[in-house]
């Protein structure tokens, strides 16, 4: 790899600094959800119905979030299409901090009844807004900034600030807990947790208000290539085939992701009968950690294999091993054995490590005059169909077969959801071209090549 494709800039490196805490927000706001789902339900949750019910009302409220996800990043990604990506960097970041302080300021279930969680419903909503326009113009101007021998591990790096978030989400909240206690987070620590999410929206917008714009939209603009409406573009033949492929990549991504995120906590916990609130946090934050490492390892080595076979390899670890990760992860809750969770953990986050191409990849099927809709867009469809995980688990949870297995302790059907992501995304990698190699200034989404390299322009030939 020659030292052309691999040096990195100020530039470059600021723009990862910014939007790895821009993800790593995100996330560490998603993760005060999860984990603190068990104290939110005596917070938010309507009266009545059975405690697994409550519990999915909750993890409704996550879902909730990942689908207004779209609607922000067709608005901003459309917009920083148009009009650059820089300004709208400090808007998004702005938008997640202020919807932190109003979370933490909601009325409870016995002060406003129902409507307290209509509430929080609707702050979850405008949160999810924002983060969509976080990733349509943060990780398409880092990938923009990124060598281009180097934009899977920029890409990676990047992306792993979501699990890192993650695991600042449960720290901070197995600290507040065990400061505070258990009574104390039911009235006031929840609130606590939510205002600690303020405090990286400071240190980002400063870091942001100092980066330049984006080399390949200054040369779009330049050349006079800024299209009139780049969301509506992407819906055209033949440019709507790439991003349909897109769209069930995503899609199998998100419903194998939530499966990880979103019952962990349920699985260690066994509604009292598994690990403390405290233990289950730190084995879910170690988990997390995992993924954070694997994420950067995933990223920077898709530069050398390339994405797509590398991503066929994942897919078939995926389906092989989904089940006896959640198996282990269930049996050690009921021994309340240490050893086993961290080996659990260990093979849970080896189930999420295929997001660590997302933003490269995603950058390389979209042209510069629609990356950001493109990216943000693609990315968050994935959440149209993956983000209603919760009403899928429940499905399968129903099913005679699996409930006989698990009973009340839903552990296999969140694998069995994992299995199904899974083969949706070997399918769409299956039907995409390989993109490592490709100039971003020669990305051209009107000319799909399924299954095979991607034919770079006439410069980067």
């Amino acid at each position: 790899m020659s030292e052309e494709k691999s040096r990195f800039s100020r530039d470059t490196r600021m723009a990862m600094i910014s939007q790895f805490l821009g993800f790593m927000l995100d996330a560490y706001d998603m993760a005060l959800v999860l984990v603190m789902a068990p104290i939110l339900v005596k917070v938010f949750s309507p009266p009545g119905g059975s405690a697994a019910w409550q519990y999915i009302t909750i993890v409704f409220t996550y879902s909730i979030t990942m689908a207004a996800r779209p609607v922000g990043s067709a608005f901003f990604g459309h917009f920083a299409d148009k009009t650059g990506r820089k300004t709208l960097l400090v808007i998004t970041i702005g938008g997640v901090g202020l919807m932190s302080v109003a979370s933490a300021l909601l009325p409870t279930q016995a002060v406003a009844g129902i409507w307290s969680y209509v509430l929080f419903c609707i702050m979850r909503f405008i949160m999810g807004c924002f983060f969509g326009g976080e990733y349509a113009v943060g990780h398409t101007f880092a990938i923009e900034h990124a060598p281009v021998g180097r934009r899977g591990l920029v890409g990676g790096f990047i992306q792993s600030g979501f699990p890192l978030g993650f695991v600042f989400g449960s720290l901070v909240f197995a600290l507040i807990s065990h400061l505070v206690g258990s009574d104390a987070m039911i009235r006031y620590g929840w609130r606590l947790s939510f205002l600690t999410g303020v405090m990286p929206v400071i240190l980002a917008i400063y870091i942001r208000r100092s980066l330049t714009e984006s080399p390949e939209f200054e040369r779009i603009k330049k050349e006079g290539a800024i299209e009139k409406a780049p969301f509506f573009s992407m819906f055209k033949p033949p440019a709507l085939w790439n991003f349909l492929q897109v769209f069930v990549f995503m899609t199998g991504l998100f419903l194998t992701d939530y499966s990880v995120y979103g019952f962990l906590p349920k699985i260690l916990t066994l509604e009292g009968r598994g690990f403390d609130t405290t233990t289950y946090s730190l084995i879910y934050g170690f988990a997390l950690f995992m993924a954070f490492l694997g994420y950067i390892f995933y990223g920077w080595i898709s530069d050398y294999t390339g994405r797509r076979l590398l991503t066929l390899n994942y897919c078939i670890f995926l389906i092989i091993f989904g089940v006896p990760s959640y198996y282990v992860l269930y049996h050690a809750a009921l021994a309340r054995n240490i050893r086993l969770a961290v080996l659990g953990a260990t093979m849970a986050a080896m189930l999420k490590l295929g997001w660590g191409i997302v933003p490269a990849y995603l950058s390389e099927r979209f042209p510069t005059k629609r990356r950001a809709v493109g990216v943000g867009f693609g990315y968050s469809s994935g959440a149209l169909l993956g983000a209603w995980f919760s009403v899928y688990v429940w499905w399968a949870h129903r099913i005679p077969a699996i409930a006989a297995i698990e009973k009340q302790d839903m552990w296999l059907s969140p694998a069995v959801i994992l299995t199904i992501g899974a083969v949706m995304t070997f399918a769409s990698m299956w039907v995409s071209p390989e993109t490592k190699h490709l100039k971003l200034s020669d990305v051209d989404d009107t000319e799909p090549a399924i299954g095979k390299s991607a034919m770079p322009g006439p410069a980067a030939r």
